[in-house]
């Protein structure tokens, strides 16, 4: 038991011993190590903050990330210590990193009214941009016809989406195409023949298999006031 104390005695000195001679050698080295200013790096993209920081003897380490509609992703928003500071030689420099602006998804616009649209917009944090009116025949007054960014299209949050909405009836002298799409070529005749249009028939093998129109040039509600033909495919 005697034997066992002593050796516990001799290894707890020699571990005081260690354990203090580590801590001088330590705060040597530090003692020893040259004061230098941490350079700013706030503003430039990790590789080139990491070449600045390793130049004047600091480390760098990416403490969190956090979306930043102003600061494309990848660009350090705030740095620790902060540019100017003297310090060790050694020292870590923590810092934080865009993500870029986050993202959202457009919503489906059409055939909705103005007010619902720019609802909708706020409710996906976008906003209503440029809103322009089109004379329609096949969309009620005050509908949106289309939209500039494709409902289900990945933009940055806070974006502007633009809309087109109907304005109704056009004026007397105005002709706007039909929308003759999936409708029997009958009806594009009755129509043709009050406007005095002449139908380019497109057929497949020249040998149409039904009398449903499947695609149409130009388009419903293109403006064909000054047009004497249109173009029809059928199925």
């Amino acid at each position: 038991m005697g034997k066992l104390l002593k050796l516990f005695v001799v290894v707890l000195i020699i571990g005081t011993a260690f354990y203090f001679a580590f801590n001088m050698i330590i705060g040597a080295l530090v003692r020893n190590k040259k004061e230098i200013t941490v350079p700013n790096v706030v503003g430039k993209n990790l590789y080139k903050a990491l070449e600045e920081l390793s130049s004047v003897g600091c480390g760098l380490k990416k403490e969190s990330e956090e979306f930043n509609q102003n600061v494309l992703a990848g660009v350090i928003l705030r740095q620790d210590p902060h540019a100017g500071m003297s310090v060790k030689e050694g020292k870590v420099v923590k810092v934080s990193i865009s993500k870029g602006g986050e993202i959202v998804y457009v919503p489906n616009l059409i055939g909705q009214t103005i007010r619902s649209a720019g609802i909708s917009l706020k409710n996906s944090a976008l906003m209503i941009g440029e809103v322009l009116k089109k004379y329609s025949i096949t969309v009620n007054k005050g509908i949106v016809i289309s939209q500039d960014v494709e409902s289900g299209s990945a933009i940055g949050k806070y974006s502007v989406v633009n809309v087109v909405v109907s304005d109704g009836s056009p004026p007397e002298g105005v002709v706007l195409m039909p929308n003759f799409l999936n409708k029997n070529i009958a009806e594009a005749r009755v129509w043709s023949s009050q406007r005095g249009i002449n139908i380019n028939i497109i057929v497949n093998d020249n040998i149409p298999k039904t009398n449903i129109v499947v695609k149409q040039f130009p388009e419903p509600d293109e403006d064909i006031t000054n047009l004497r033909s249109i173009d029809l495919w059928l199925s």
